[in-house]
C-alpha cells in the first residue's frame, strides 16, 4: 500500500501524514473548533426534536449499545462502546433515519406544515398520483428512502453502481424500490440520479450535496442525529475518542457536528476512518489549504458504503474543523474488524458486522495491538483512561462476501514481522 499512497499523493507535500503498511494517518491541522457553517442544525436540542419525530414511526427502538470490557481490559482502555445500528427497523444499517426523516420534512412542508410532523399526520397526506423519491445509493441509503416511501404511500426508484452486490440489489427490492443498475460507479450514479429527477419531475433524495442542492442533503444529516443523541445517553460517561466511517462524510460530519455542541472543556477526539482507494477528506486533509477534494483513481474496495470519491462539501466544513485526523484503511483491515466483532472476545458479544461496519473497529485493533501503529495511537492519546465510541454502521448486507471473509479467511491480516498480535 505504501507504493500506492505515495503515487495518490505525490503531487503535493502531506502535512504529518504516517504511512505504515494497511494504514495511513493524516492529522488534521486545520482543527480549531471554529464555528463550522452548518452547526447550528446539528444541535443535541435539535437531535432530541429528531428522535421525537422518528419515535412516532411504527416499530422505532433504541438500537443497542454493547460495552466490549473484554477488548477495552486486553487493550488497556477504560470503555470500548458500540453502538449497533444492524437492529436499525429490521434493515440492517442506520441510513433509514436520515431517509425517513428528509422524507417526512419534504412531505410536511409540501403539505404547508413545515416545523410540525409526525408519522400518523404525514399517512394522512399521500398525493394522488404518489410522488416519486430518486437517489443514487451503493446499497444501505437506497434501502432506507425505498423503506420510508413505501411506508408513507409513494413510490421509490433507486440507482445503483456497475458491479453492486445481488443481496444489496435485492434488499432494495424486498422493501419496494424499482432498482436501475448503472453502467458506472457511485459518483457517476449521484449524476445520473440527478438528470432522471430532472427529466422526470421525480424528488430526489441525495446524502450528499453541491451547489444549488443541499437543503435535503442537510435534513438526511439531521436525520442521523437520533443514533447519536440516542448513544450520548446509553453511554453515560462522554466518550473520549469516537472513530466515524466517511463516505460522503454526511454521516460522520453529523456525529461531529452533534459532538462538538455536547458540552465539556473539549469534544472528543474524532478519527474519520476512509478506504484506502477514497481518500477525499485524507487527501484533502493532507493539502491543508481549506478546500475539498476528490479521490483518484477506481473506488475499488469490500466497503461498498464508503466507496464515493466525490465527497459532501457541508460535511467538510465540519470535519475540517472538528475532526481529530483521518485514516485510510486497507480492505484487510475492514475484513479484520468483521472478525473481532463476530468471535465476541475475552467474553464480548458476537456482533455481526459488515464491510463498512467493522472498518473501525478493525482500526482499533491495530492501533491497539500492532506496535508499527504505537506513534499514531500516542499521537490520539489512546490510554487507559479512554472511553471510546464505535458504530457499527451495518450488519451484514453482502452474506457472500461476510462468508469469504468470516467462513474462508479471505483478506487475512498479517503484520510486517509476523509478530504475535494476540
Amino acid at each position: 500500500m505504501d507504493g500506492q499512497v505515495g503515487h495518490r499523493f505525490s503531487q503535493f507535500t502531506p502535512k504529518g501524514m504516517t504511512k505504515v503498511r494497511s494504514m495511513v494517518w493524516q492529522p488534521n491541522v486545520l482543527r480549531d473548533f471554529r464555528p463550522s457553517p452548518g452547526l447550528e442544525r446539528l444541535t443535541p436540542d435539535l437531535a432530541q426534536a429528531v428522535r421525537s419525530y422518528h419515535e412516532t414511526w411504527p416499530d422505532y427502538g433504541v438500537t443497542p449499545l454493547w460495552e466490549l470490557a473484554g477488548l477495552a481490559e486486553r487493550w488497556g482502555l477504560s470503555q470500548v462502546a458500540v453502538k449497533d445500528e444492524s437492529f436499525r427497523w429490521g434493515l440492517r444499517a442506520f441510513k433509514g433515519l436520515g431517509a425517513t426523516y428528509a422524507i417526512g420534512r419534504y412531505l410536511a412542508r409540501r403539505r404547508g406544515h413545515p416545523t410540525t410532523f409526525d408519522f400518523p399526520s404525514l399517512k394522512t397526506l399521500v398525493a394522488a398520483p404518489p410522488l416519486t423519491f430518486v437517489t443514487a445509493t451503493d446499497g444501505n441509503h437506497g434501502v432506507g428512502v425505498a423503506w420510508a416511501a413505501r411506508r408513507l404511500g409513494h413510490s421509490a426508484r433507486i440507482l445503483m453502481p456497475e458491479g453492486t452486490a445481488l443481496a444489496r440489489i435485492g434488499a432494495v427490492q424486498a422493501v419496494g424500490g424499482q432498482v436501475d443498475v448503472t453502467g458506472t460507479d457511485y459518483d457517476g450514479t449521484v449524476a445520473q440520479a440527478a438528470a432522471e429527477a430532472r427529466h422526470h419531475g421525480w424528488i430526489l433524495m441525495q446524502d450528499t450535496s453541491w451547489p444549488g442542492y443541499d437543503e435535503i442533503p442537510g435534513w438526511i444529516m439531521q436525520g442521523y442525529l437520533t443514533l447519536i443523541d440516542e448513544a450520548i445517553k446509553l453511554q453515560g460517561a462522554r466518550p473520549t475518542h469516537v472513530f466515524l466511517q466517511a463516505g460522503v462524510g454526511s454521516f460522520a460530519a453529523a456525529v461531529t457536528g452533534y459532538l462538538a455542541q455536547c458540552g465539556g472543556a473539549e469534544p472528543p477526539a474524532v478519527v474519520i476512518v476512509e478506504p484506502t482507494s477514497a481518500t477525499t477528506f485524507l487527501k484533502s486533509a493532507a493539502r491543508a489549504d481549506d478546500r475539498l477534494y476528490p479521490a483518484d483513481g477506481p473506488l475499488d474496495t469490500i466497503m461498498a458504503g464508503l466507496a464515493c470519491g466525490v465527497a459532501n462539501p457541508a460535511a467538510w466544513d465540519i470535519l475540517k474543523h472538528w475532526a481529530s485526523g483521518f485514516i485510510a484503511s486497507d480492505d484487510v483491515v475492514a475484513a479484520r474488524g468483521m472478525r473481532i466483532y463476530a468471535a465476541g472476545l475475552d467474553g464480548d458479544c458476537r456482533i455481526t458486522a459488515g464491510e463498512s461496519g467493522a472498518v473501525t473497529l478493525g482500526v482499533l485493533s491495530l492501533l491497539m495491538e500492532d506496535p508499527d501503529y504505537g506513534a499514531i495511537r500516542e499521537a490520539l492519546g489512546l490510554h487507559a483512561d479512554s472511553r471510546v465510541l464505535l458504530i457499527n454502521t451495518e450488519g451484514m448486507t453482502d452474506p457472500a462476501m461476510y462468508r469469504r471473509i468470516l467462513w474462508d479467511g479471505y483478506l487475512p491480516y498479517c503484520s510486517a514481522s509476523s509478530r504475535d498480535l494476540g
